[in-house]
């Protein structure tokens, strides 16, 4: 049985440290400007996010995001880089994470 979307071959997660007071700002941008704008990126084929239940040792929030790909270069490329730089994102929500961690694999 297939837990992902078909096609994909590669996950990439991303998972973000904020500040409780900038978890609506963060959500509302992650969902309905950041996902929309990476998923037109072709080769992507979902996206699945989660919080950590509780905030971390320094009372951040955790965030986590899923994206399933067909290509293990696709964050890199200059279309993801493009989308994911659009909208708020960049200006409004990047200024405001702690910390970010990336992860890459093959789905199996």
């Amino acid at each position: 049985m297939t837990a992902y979307p078909a096609g994909a071959r590669y996950f990439y997660m991303v998972t973000f440290e904020i500040d409780p007071a900038d978890e609506p700002l963060f959500n509302e941008i992650y969902d309905t400007e950041h996902i929309p704008m990476i998923s037109k990126v072709p080769g992507v084929f979902g996206v699945v996010r989660f919080r950590d239940h509780e905030p971390n040792e320094r009372g951040w929030l955790v965030y986590s995001a899923l994206y399933y790909l067909d290509r293990a270069d696709l964050p890199e490329t200059q279309e993801w880089k493009t989308e994911s730089d659009k909208g708020r994102w960049m200006p409004m929500i990047r200024p405001r994470i702690k910390s970010r961690q990336r992860r890459l694999g093959r789905l199996t």
